[in-house]
């Protein structure tokens, strides 16, 4: 009778309703605490700026009295950019509730500039003509920094980054990349920023011809070393009609007989007998349609 009585006495309780994430937190790559944010469904989790994001995280999760968590306190996370990773908390009755990891960056603001005078780039043999970048707040990591040369039209062509630091970028321009003006877009973290606009130039007249202290007579021939064959050949072959001599006095000259020779590494340059002034300044490479290929000062003096 006594036994009855006690059983018949017992006191049962409804299994518990909860099923929240009281906590979550992970430790960065110096063993530090980072704790997440919970916010409704979402569990936001903010990474220090400037620091590589890791491939996985283990975190530590506290859930409601009797509630379980899948996938379990714990278990290492691999971020994927296709799907977001969800956790599920089951309470004690039965009752779930599923929560979204949010990752994001603590990152400042991303800024970019290029590191060329009067914006002019001009243009050399492939491999040894990088473009720099400068800039502040720029996440140091390949997977996450992006930069794309964008032209007139808008079309974007992905660069092959060198280096990335912090505060600068290194890259290479596509090898059949055309004069025309560009600018550069930079990916990083969360901020797309664009540099101000550019012009590509084909190479300086001094990347084609040594210069020097020439002296030559009106009527003459100027014969100056071509100081690269493979600029010449590469650039200039196919275009290049005829040069624009301007002496001192400002007086254009039209030179359409000159000869380059890729055998002997030289350009011969007829000097007009009617030239008015006593030294060439600037000589122009000129097209088939008259437009500058380029151009550069000269120091030719004439007897």
């Amino acid at each position: 009778m006594l036994a009855l009585a006690c059983w018949s006495c017992k006191t049962e309780y409804p299994s518990l309703p909860y099923n929240d994430i009281e906590s979550f937190s992970i430790q960065d790559a110096d063993g530090k605490t980072l704790s997440a944010s919970i916010v409704d469904d979402q569990i936001i989790l903010y990474w220090p700026p400037l620091v590589n994001q890791p491939e996985s995280i283990t975190p530590t999760i506290k859930v409601s009295d009797l509630a379980t968590i899948t996938p379990a306190s714990g278990t290492a996370i691999q971020f994927q950019s296709d799907k977001p990773i969800t956790y599920t908390v089951r309470a004690q009755d039965g009752s779930s509730k599923n929560y979204t990891l949010i990752f994001r960056y603590n990152q400042p603001i991303v800024q970019v500039s290029l590191n060329l005078l009067n914006n002019k780039y001009y243009l050399n043999l492939p491999g040894i003509n990088p473009i720099f970048l400068r800039g502040e707040n720029i996440l140091p990591d390949e997977t996450q920094t992006k930069a794309y040369l964008v032209d007139k039209d808008d079309k974007e062509t992905l660069l092959p980054i060198n280096q990335v630091s912090a505060f600068s970028i290194s890259t290479n321009r596509p090898d059949d990349l055309k004069p025309g003006t560009y600018k550069i877009k930079v990916i990083s973290g969360r901020y797309t920023v664009f540099t101000d606009s550019f012009d590509v130039l084909l190479p300086e007249i001094y990347s084609l011809i040594t210069i020097d202290s020439y002296t030559v007579k009106k009527g003459g021939n100027l014969v100056m070393p071509i100081k690269s064959t493979e600029i010449y050949e590469l650039f200039f072959k196919a275009d290049f009609d005829h040069f624009i001599a301007i002496d001192n006095l400002n007086n254009y000259y039209k030179i359409t007989n000159a000869i380059f020779d890729v055998t002997k590494k030289t350009v011969t340059l007829p000097i007009p007998a009617t030239i008015q002034g006593n030294q060439i300044k600037t000589l122009k490479l000129m097209d088939k349609n008259g437009q500058i290929l380029t151009e550069g000062d000269q120091y030719i003096t004439l007897n």
